[in-house]
């Protein structure tokens, strides 16, 4: 079983690893490798996914799928101009607001990626109108030091590379910890701490612990991973936002530090029609592992947003599904924040409701 101390040096690393949306290559093979020290059965299938197979007792029980998304949100590259500057788009839900003068990763078509920032205009030189106004992606640039577009290109970037924010990490007060893509490297180091918990005990059900691409694309890669393991069932371990910052409070009951939150509904509504409401039968099963371990559980019911569940729940005769995990601040922001307890609870409550899965365990959404 990882520890604290454990969990905490893995989110670090996985917050590290540079992995935008479709080019999550870096963090399938480490985590490919992580998985291995716990079951010999895992996979990258065709789509990208990472699939760690935890074969169960009793093959008449259902079979489930705890996941969490690889993927990061950042930018491609559109245009490069002549004298090196670097024009781009957002990949994933970013705020124009946040980008201007952070650092960044710039990616080759080889795979190297080089460090450079996003342009902003110095203070001292902003027209009062220029202060009040946010610039649109459009008008925003990438900096990495170059003089021309040629030698952009001898280093084997072009239209259409990856760029991510820049990794960092920092510890906060008490358990809390910032930076970015916290979001869902705390989902996969959840999973890597259920991993090492089914390895000393073997539950009734097979379990799939499964890192999904292009979540933040187009929230399919999931769907992809339940077709290459033929799922019954599936938990995503994806958290809500917290709603207890100054400009949050009353959006929701969530708080840093108060256990593991479970979404109970949420809709994008934005463009995309599609969202997952809890399956009964998964929230009552977490409610009695939480309850049994004595951790408190969140609820959270959002619009605005969705997860992989929102298509997964269509695959074959109907998937249940329910979206669980750590809550979190500033989401998809470089610099997101969490409380390292809510992530230690999440695994325990996700460990414990795998362990009461047997063969009567009701699909039946009533």
């Amino acid at each position: 079983m990882l520890q604290m101390k454990e969990l905490k040096s893995t989110l670090r690393d996985y917050m590290g690893i540079i992995r935008l949306s479709g080019y999550e290559s870096r963090m399938a093979y480490r985590f490919k490798e992580d998985l291995s020290k716990y079951t010999e059965q895992v996979q990258i299938d065709k789509t990208g996914n990472v699939i760690a197979t935890f074969p169960g007792s009793d093959p008449e029980a259902p079979n489930l799928m705890v996941f969490a998304h690889m993927d990061v949100i950042g930018f491609v590259i559109s245009r490069i101009e002549p004298d090196g500057f670097l024009r781009i788009d957002r990949v994933g839900g970013i705020s124009e607001k946040i980008v201007q003068g952070i650092a960044v990763m710039v990616g080759s078509e080889s795979g190297e990626y080089y460090p450079g920032l996003i342009g902003a205009k110095a203070y001292h030189i902003q027209s009062n109108e220029d202060k009040a106004k946010v610039d649109s992606f459009s008008s925003l640039f990438i900096d990495i030091g170059a003089t021309s577009q040629q030698q952009v290109n001898d280093l084997g970037i072009h239209v259409g590379c990856p760029v991510t924010f820049a990794p960092h990490y920092v510890e906060l007060l008490d358990n809390r910890v910032a930076g970015a893509y916290i979001d869902d490297a705390a989902g996969l180091t959840n999973l890597l701490q259920i991993a090492s918990l089914l390895a000393e005990q073997t539950p009734k059900c097979t379990v799939h612990l499964v890192g999904t691409v292009m979540e933040e694309f187009n929230a399919r890669g999931a769907m992809m991973a339940a077709r290459s393991v033929k799922t019954d069932m599936a938990i995503c371990l994806l958290g809500p936002g917290a709603g207890d910052t100054p400009d949050q409070r009353g959006v929701n009951n969530v708080v840093l530090g108060g256990g593991p939150g479970v979404t109970l509904f949420n809709f994008h509504g934005k463009g995309t029609l599609n969202g997952n409401i809890a399956h009964k039968g998964l929230f009552e099963l977490i409610k009695k592992s939480a309850a049994v371990s004595g951790i408190t559980l969140q609820r959270s019911a959002a619009r605005g947003a969705l997860s992989d569940t929102a298509y997964l729940q269509l695959e074959n005769d109907g998937i249940p599904c329910l979206d669980m995990g750590m809550p979190d601040r500033y989401s998809h922001s470089p610099m997101e924040t969490c409380d390292l307890k809510d992530l230690e609870q999440v695994g325990i409550v996700v460990t414990n409701a795998i362990y009461a899965i047997d063969k009567d365990f009701d699909l039946h959404r009533y």
